[in-house]
């Protein structure tokens, strides 16, 4: 599923009823185009609902994780999804072809588990940074959950760690297709109708740890669970995080009979799930792991890149990767200039400011640290954006740029390093950069601008990969401060 980059943009504020049947409706499975205010269902049994948001990850992922989310959670209560409802809201300056593919990755999904979209809403508005999608899947219970009790079976579903995995792979600009399998939806709708089978829940935040946490606390039982038991997914012990409390979606706890566990396990088996016994409810209260109680959730560094890898594309994502890299760098503080540093990303063939990637504010000074201002987002630096645009005139593979604090000492220690350095004469105008790209014959890899009235001195690097001028970056900071 990729983003159509050729379609317009949307417009702010709830998206006209031409633009839903043009960008939405074709991708949704719907019975009836949604009326005025919502949509009319019918249940014939039990009605079970659940709610979840899906925000920070990958656009072409987005669809997938708001679906999965509040259909999950209504398949663990032992009821089959039936409709959702969905809410779509996006920044402003989204694209069409970012809207199509959200809704396609819900559409197709719901299709896939015969899940009918009823009602929704779809808009653009100022003070959202990243798109967010508002699920609530309604449900019909199949039957009532059973009573938990002592001597009842702990099993997990799935390996742990497998989330972790996807998210590192992200963060490293890897491209990585694992985000397909990260969902307990087809194990829960297996599971539910095992007779013994008293209690599902999926695994998210926290990991295994606040899962279980979370049990405990809702049963008002004792989980003891052995840790050695509890298969993980091959590479997560090298993260060097606690694998338990790592992200984990897609597994699932269980609670069982004994007298359940040959059906269950055959299940699956079948479906190439593992199913592992990990422990036993005991007489009493709490969840221990290894004897330990287990007193609350605990955050890893792995949740910190949601929100860092919810880039629409290659050209965001590796742009917030790249800004975490300098905003990790204290010795980056010193290049920064008087209005702050900007790193910006252009598109294959980019022509304009709104197909350059850049922060919507700037890496300020803070407490003698670099900090990341604002989010990226396609015009957010006019300025370095024209400087791009003028250089790919003249070779169409410079697609980065960053600007930086002027200054003798930067220019020499750049040709140190080998660098190509264009010295401009003093001259004024809104972008003199790239105002003297346009018209030289040369091309150089940065230009130092001595200033003007009103006009800081300022240095600007260009290259293909913004991966590399980060590493230019870094090792200047770190040349001038051993000098």
């Amino acid at each position: 599923m990729s983003i159509d980059s050729s379609k317009g943009r949307l417009r702010l504020g709830k998206l006209p009823l031409k633009d839903l049947r043009r960008l939405v409706f074709p991708h949704l499975p719907l019975r009836a185009e949604p009326g005025l205010d919502g949509g009319i269902f019918r249940l014939k049994g039990g009605a079970v609902a659940a709610h979840a948001p899906a925000i920070g990850v990958p656009i072409e992922t987005l669809g997938f994780f708001a679906f999965h989310y509040s259909a999950s959670n209504v398949a663990a209560l032992f009821a089959k999804p039936r409709y959702l409802i969905a809410g779509i809201y996006l920044p402003p300056n989204s694209s069409e072809g970012e809207l199509e593919t959200i809704a396609e990755g819900i559409g197709s999904e719901a299709e896939r588990y015969g899940v009918e979209i009823i009602a929704g809403h779809t808009a653009t508005y100022k003070g959202l940074e990243l798109p967010l999608i508002s699920a609530t899947c309604i449900g019909e219970r199949i039957r009532e959950p059973e009573r938990v009790e002592a001597g009842d079976l702990i099993a997990l579903v799935g390996r742990v760690g497998g989330e972790s995995l996807w998210l590192k792979a992200l963060a490293e600009g890897r491209r990585d297709e694992r985000w397909r399998r990260l969902t307990p939806l087809p194990a829960l709708l297996r599971l539910q109708g095992v007779e013994g089978m008293k209690l599902l829940h999926d695994v998210s935040e926290g990991g295994v740890r606040e899962a279980l946490h979370e049990i405990a606390e809702t049963q008002r039982l004792r989980l003891e669970v052995d840790s050695s038991r509890i298969p993980l997914e091959e590479g997560v012990e090298d993260l060097g995080v606690d694998p338990l409390s790592a992200p984990s979606y897609g597994v699932l706890i269980a609670i069982l009979s004994p007298e359940a566990l040959e059906e269950a396990s055959e299940i699956c088996l079948k479906a190439d799930q593992p199913l592992s016994i990990i422990g036993e409810i005991k007489a009493g209260r709490g969840a221990y792991i290894d004897g330990m109680e287990i007193e609350g959730f605990e955050r890893t560094e792995l949740d910190r890149l949601y929100g860092l890898i919810a880039g629409v594309d290659e050209i965001t994502s590796t742009l917030r990767e790249c800004l975490r890299r300098l905003e990790e760098e204290p010795e980056v503080a010193a290049l920064i200039p008087e209005v702050g540093t900007n790193l910006v990303y252009a598109r294959p063939g980019a022509s304009s400011i709104e197909e350059v990637a850049g922060l919507s504010g700037r890496i300020v000074i803070s407490l003698g640290r670099p900090r990341v201002c604002g989010d990226v987002v396609y015009g957010g630096s006019r300025h370095l954006a024209q400087v791009v645009l003028r250089a790919m005139r003249i070779n169409p593979r410079i697609r980065a740029a960053i600007n930086l604090r002027g200054g003798e000492d930067v220019a020499e220690a750049l040709e140190e390093m080998g660098l190509r350095v264009r010295r401009l004469p003093p001259s004024e105008g809104a972008c003199p950069i790239a105002d003297y790209i346009e018209s030289a014959e040369e091309f150089h890899d940065a230009y130092l601008h001595p200033g003007a009235l009103g006009i800081e001195a300022s240095t600007v690097i260009l290259g293909e990969d913004p991966r590399w001028i980060v590493d230019v970056v870094l090792r200047l900071a770190r040349r001038l401060r051993d000098h």
